[in-house]
């Protein structure tokens, strides 16, 4: 049951709305019971519905530069304490629970981390929170050497997680009021006791959730179902990663109404058949184009793809339904969505202390820190020392070795394009253009103004 939930509440922050479903215990017990929780939150004038809202994700945390710690209710028989450890992928050795709330602290205590990334005891990555259970009194010299059992935000690594249906210990909730911010209602007893959890009530400020940047569904139709995982006031949101657009023949749902190559799309004489624009068949001797065939329906299409059927989102090309990213390979720092080449941060929108990086939001370096060998700069990315420095001409990019790069390397563009100045556009016709055979890229690229290559004559 708590999976199935778990995965219900995965999707609960996307772009279509599904019906709340309470969390149950093992034995059918609706959670949480009574209304401990509820009065909490309506007293600190959040929009929480303390059984609609209650999740048991996310259970790792990536923290910003600084996070409060308060306790906001003690309603248990044990005296319990609160912390932080590591995700690792292993469950936390007693020395990695870092206690932040001891015992001792009354409701209202509040403490800050000022800066989380300057703790020796902070490994850079995820982080989760756990309960440890003080059963045999508390003083204010109790730590984790006096915790009976612990349990974590990652209920895998509870005490009784080995059971078929274990019980849930832990309630999170996401603010509607702080940014970046959770409570934490907690258990203490292994067979879930009252059920109430209040018996320790925790709010965390700074911290966000983790899973930016992976693909998801939005629920839409057509090409606006694609979208990317984004973590947007602390929970993650899945936004769309391809716009609605006009429609076109080539098999897709552009404008996202649930119907692809639908209207007229094609010259005159031409009608769209399996995502590509075909002719009419004429009459006579030449009835169609050489290399096409005249279909049963009065179309000139490839032979190869007389019988083919392809799938929505596909086309047909020499006897093959093919994506329409298939074999594309974009310019340096360009993905294929939909079957254009686009830049993966160009429809992403993130916190003011974000920063888009290769279609994820993350911490800006002034908080999140740099690897070694690179440099945080003003626009909150890192940069590799050996660019440092370094200016490229409009269309290349700097390489790991400190060297300009052309962005075109290596790419293969879509049909019907090619890479020109670090872009994919449309071909030109034989013969149009101008005269020169090169590309000059503009002053504003290079230091000394002189750019790339000059053109040549023909």
């Amino acid at each position: 049951m708590r999976r199935m939930l778990a995965c219900l509440a995965c999707l609960a922050p996307l772009s279509f709305a599904l019906p709340a479903l309470a969390l149950t215990q093992p034995d059918g017990v609706t959670i949480p019971q009574g209304a401990g929780l509820q009065d909490m939150f309506t007293s600190r004038g959040e929009g929480i519905n303390a059984l609609a809202d209650a999740q048991v994700i996310p259970e790792t945390f990536v923290p910003s530069c600084s996070l409060t710690f308060e306790v906001l209710q003690r309603n248990a028989g044990y005296q319990n304490a609160f912390g932080w450890y590591n995700v690792t992928g292993s469950p936390p050795a007693l020395a990695d629970l870092h206690e932040f709330l001891k015992c001792s602290d009354g409701v209202g205590t509040i403490k800050p981390l000022p800066n989380i990334k300057n703790d020796p005891a902070y490994l850079g990555g995820e982080i989760g929170f756990y309960e440890g259970v003080i059963t045999s009194g508390c003083t204010p010299n109790s730590g984790p050497q006096d915790y009976a059992y612990v349990f974590y935000s990652q209920s895998e690594y509870n005490p009784d997680s080995n059971q078929a249906n274990p019980y849930i210990h832990l309630l999170i909730y996401n603010s509607t009021v702080t940014p970046k911010a959770f409570y934490f209602g907690w258990e203490d007893l292994i067979q879930g006791g009252d059920n109430d959890f209040d018996d320790l009530t925790t709010f965390v400020t700074g911290i966000s959730c983790s899973g930016g940047g992976a693909a998801c569904q939005t629920g839409q139709l057509g090409i606006c179902g694609d979208g990317t995982l984004q973590c947007q006031n602390g929970m993650l949101i899945c936004l769309p990663s391809n716009a609605a657009s006009g429609e076109k023949c080539d098999g897709l749902d552009n404008d996202c109404d649930g119907q692809a190559d639908n209207g007229d799309l094609c010259a005159p004489n031409e009608v769209c058949d399996k995502g590509t624009c075909v002719p009419s068949c004429g009459s006579g001797e030449f009835m169609c184009e050489p290399g096409t065939i005249c279909n049963p329906a009065g179309y000139c299409v490839d032979p190869a793809c007389l019988d083919v059927m392809c799938p929505a989102g596909t086309k047909c090309v020499g006897g093959q339904c093919v994506a329409p990213c298939d074999g594309v390979v974009c310019p340096y720092g360009q993905v294929c969505r939909v079957g254009v080449c686009v830049d993966p941060c160009s429809s992403i929108v993130c916190d003011s202390d974000q920063v888009c990086v290769a279609g994820a939001c993350v911490e800006k370096c002034q908080c999140a820190g740099c690897p070694a060998a690179a440099t945080c700069q003003a626009d909150g990315k890192c940069q590799p020392d050996v660019c440092m420095g370094v200016m490229c001409a409009a269309g290349e990019y700097c390489a790991a070795d400190g060297t300009c790069v052309d962005a075109c390397t290596g790419a293969v563009c879509p049909a019907g394009e090619q890479c020109v100045g670090g872009q994919c556009v449309p071909k030109m016709d034989p013969g149009t253009g101008g005269g020169g055979g090169g590309v000059i890229f503009g002053s504003g690229g290079s230091e000394n103004g002189s750019g790339g290559a000059g053109g040549g004559g023909g």
